[in-house]
């Protein structure tokens, strides 16, 4: 059994909304503690990074303001990250957008160089990449392997029982991403899968949607050519084939003199939505010390660090209540 010093904040979730949350605390002096399950499918393995409320077609929707007020949040969170680790989170500014059009059509794209005589581009927004981001907050932090089971208040805190034991806290943060309806928080998980290809110097390029269904998008990052992503309402984190040509498709209209490099793999995530598309950023409705911090969907990098301010604040909030 471990007993944390008492005042420990407990993050149930230590993907990429638990990490910045975890960071921010720890930034402003508190004890803090990460419980990961590491289990397959986190969303930030699969995520594309993309900071992109104009791309998400987030305009008029209740997203809209926080999506703007978090994005501008970015490169100072990103300093501090850099800073604190040593290491690069490979936040760039800057995104091309490629409409539908003729210059599209049947694969006529003119290759690189950039940018593309089709493209856009929306400055302001920007990318990052999201295991960098993770492993940067997790940096000099506490991490214990455990899959969190159940989560009961009592005197003074919060008991946390795992598959490898208890621990105790003063406080949790339920950050747990798609696994957060097993403590009773309306949470779905939305399957999406990208490929990473071999190398990919690219800027971001995104791609455009027919009707409601999934954008395509191509983006070089530190680890290869990511192209993505598909959705669907699924649970399972194993790749398939439909989604693996859907995606070829994608490269190939977007950038065709790179669709042939090798598949590097096969990304599956799933996103965890709340109830309207809607994070859900508060105290827990009947676990009394616990803070929730799930349910933000495909939107989780964008949002990141104004849900970490929000989680502060509610931290700050039952601590002087306590």
């Amino acid at each position: 059994m471990t007993r944390p010093t008492g005042g420990t904040v407990l993050v149930v979730g230590g993907g990429l909304i638990g990490s910045v949350v975890a960071f921010a605390l720890r930034q402003a002096g508190q004890a803090v503690q990460v419980l990961d399950a590491d289990l397959p499918g986190a969303a930030w393995r699969a995520g594309a990074g993309l900071l992109t409320p104009d791309g998400e077609r987030l305009s008029g929707t209740a997203l809209h303001a926080d999506a703007l007020d978090s994005l501008r949040r970015w490169p100072g969170l990103a300093q501090q990250l850099e800073t604190h680790s040593g290491q690069s989170v490979h936040l760039r500014l800057g995104v091309l957008r490629v409409g539908p059009g003729a210059a599209l059509r049947g694969g006529n794209v003119t290759p690189p160089p950039w940018p593309h005589p089709a493209a856009r581009l929306t400055p302001g927004e920007a990318r990052v990449h999201p295991p960098s981001v993770v492993q940067a907050a997790l940096a000099g932090l506490p991490v214990v392997r455990a899959r969190v089971l159940a989560l009961v208040p009592e005197a003074g805190g919060v008991r946390v029982f795992c598959d490898t034991g208890e621990h105790h806290a003063a406080l949790v943060v339920l950050a747990a991403g798609a696994w957060s309806g097993a403590f009773g928080l309306p949470v779905q998980a939305v399957q999406g899968q990208a490929l990473l290809l071999e190398g990919g110097a690219q800027p971001a390029l995104y791609g455009w949607r027919r009707g409601k269904g999934p954008a395509g998008y191509a983006l070089g990052r530190p680890d290869g050519l990511y192209v993505g992503a598909t959705a669907r309402v699924s649970a399972s984190a194993q790749p398939d084939l439909w989604a693996r040509r859907w995606l070829l498709g994608v490269a190939r209209r977007l950038v065709p003199a790179e669709a042939d490099r090798p598949v590097r793999c096969q990304l599956v995530g799933l996103r965890p939505v709340g109830p309207g598309g809607l994070p859900l950023v508060g105290l827990h409705p009947t676990l009394p010390r616990v803070v929730v911090a799930t349910g933000h969907g495909r939107h989780g990098a964008l949002l990141a660090p104004l849900t970490a301010l929000r989680v502060l604040g509610l931290v700050r909030q039952l601590g002087a209540a306590a």
